[in-house]
């Protein structure tokens, strides 16, 4: 996912880190022959990046998380509605439109904090 470079810190072993606007940061190493980014040496380089964007991955990652507990609890929320209607003697179809109906309805605010707060 893209976010803006907000700014630059160094961390503890002098290395330029940009900041992003998603709060995640990311190195920004000039290490030649394999990363050439002379820019970031100076305050003028650095500056001049201010509000480029760049892949974060941990928010990708996060955002894969989210996607995978979001369609867990869906099925879930899917079977259990699926099952209660079979217990109370519904047909096929009438279990189909409870479990339908129990997608629509799932509370997913729980599993997404969940995954949220496991990245």
């Amino acid at each position: 996912m893209k976010q803006k470079i907000t700014g630059f810190h160094l961390d503890s072993e002098n290395h330029w880190v940009a900041d992003l606007e998603c709060g995640h940061r990311q190195h920004m190493r000039h290490d030649p022959p394999w990363m050439e980014r002379p820019w970031i040496l100076t305050e003028e380089g650095r500056r001049s990046r201010l509000g480029v964007e760049l892949e974060c991955k941990r928010c990708d990652e996060a955002g894969r998380a989210v996607a995978e507990a979001v369609r867990k609890a869906l099925i879930s929320a899917a079977q259990q509605a699926y099952e209660d209607g079979g217990m109370s003697g519904l047909c096929a179809e009438g279990r189909w439109d409870l479990a339908l109906d129990a997608l629509g309805a799932a509370d997913l605010s729980e599993a997404i904090r969940r995954a949220l707060e496991a990245k």
